[in-house]
């Protein structure tokens, strides 16, 4: 059987101070070393079980144990202080002593203690694991899945936990993707729409192109019309003028007449004049109209193009303020567009 020797007191604080106080201390201290020593065995039975298996009843033993060797350290520390008050000179020594009974009694009584929440840390690490496989778990549907308490929830409870978020994700997910079917659903009505605008103002333009070119026919017609009645009543004009000559003998009346009859043709070639130019005024107002008639149909088309633009939906204040700014200035813009071609 081993033989348990007492622990010895050799501090370099024992030698500086006169000796028979030194071995009074030493004889303070003494039976508390006796009470660990008698503690030694029950220490080594209980860590060395522990070191085989640790069960319940280890657990329970580890934590009589401690219970009953920390006594040591107390009444070492209620001795300490006694023996400072009456010893102040001595307290290095008496500190120094001290501490190598605390430390000894202390390191036993760690080791004691991890074996008796034996089963507390295993519960504790089996829960760290369980928190751990339940965050993987969740995370692909709750952002902060790390900061729950998720090993506390019995299974039920998480069972029910789990499914619940899984499905308000699957939830969020097919409602993204119903969002998205609507949005192209709108996209490819709007630009249905947009074609059948657009083929309604070529049909516009094509009208308004037959009717110029009807408006031009006639133009020319009524135009060959009144060449043709001042062709007529040129001839007219001059066999009158062929009469008078015939019928004026005398030369300074033909002179007269003659003078008249250059001065009347110098008139109606000035009034002529104008009259071509003021039906050649008309024509081009007429021809400028009808090419802006077609500026004038895009120009609306693209004001009605702005009003119907998909905005997004944004979530920020600056981002949406934004946006209400760009919806002000495009209304502004479609406004000025209508404005400026009512006058086209």
């Amino acid at each position: 059987m081993e033989k348990l020797e007492i622990m010895k007191f050799d501090t370099p604080e024992l030698q500086v101070i006169e000796k028979s106080k030194a071995e009074k201390i030493r004889a303070t201290f003494e039976p508390m070393a006796k009470m660990l020593l008698e503690f030694e065995k029950a220490f080594k039975e209980v860590t060395s079980e522990a070191k085989k298996e640790i069960t319940k009843d280890v657990t329970i033993k580890a934590k009589r144990l401690r219970i009953d060797i920390s006594t040591v350290r107390k009444d070492t520390e209620k001795v300490r202080i006694a023996e400072k008050e009456e010893y102040l000179r001595a307290g290095k020594a008496i500190d120094g002593v001290s501490n190598i009974l605390k430390w000894a009694v202390i390191d036993k009584e760690n080791e004691l203690k991890e074996i008796e929440n034996h089963f507390e840390i295993q519960e504790q690490k089996r829960l760290e694991k369980l928190q751990a496989e339940r965050v993987g778990k969740l995370l692909k549907y709750v952002e902060d899945a790390e900061e729950r308490n998720l090993s506390g929830m019995d299974n039920d409870v998480w069972q029910a936990y789990f499914t619940t978020k899984k499905k308000e994700y699957d939830d969020r997910i097919a409602a993204e993707k119903q969002a998205e079917i609507d949005r192209i659903a709108k996209e490819k009505a709007e630009a249905a729409e947009r074609i059948r605008i657009r083929k309604e103002n070529e049909l516009l333009k094509k009208e308004a192109e037959q009717k110029e070119k009807q408006r031009q026919k006639d133009a020319a017609k009524a135009e060959a019309e009144r060449k043709a009645l001042e062709e007529k009543a040129r001839k007219e004009r001059e066999a009158s003028e062929a009469r008078l000559r015939a019928e004026t003998e005398a030369k300074a009346k033909l002179e007269a007449e003659l003078k008249a009859k250059a001065e009347a043709e110098r008139k109606a070639k000035r009034e002529e004049q104008e009259r071509i130019e003021a039906e050649n005024k008309v024509k081009k107002e007429a021809e400028r109209k009808a090419k802006a008639a077609p500026d004038k149909a895009k120009l609306i088309y693209l004001a009605i193009v702005i009003d119907n633009i998909v905005f997004p939906e944004l979530r920020s204040e600056e981002a949406q303020h934004i946006l209400s700014s760009t919806k002000d200035l495009l209304n502004k813009v479609t406004n000025f567009i209508r404005e400026k071609t009512s006058n086209i």
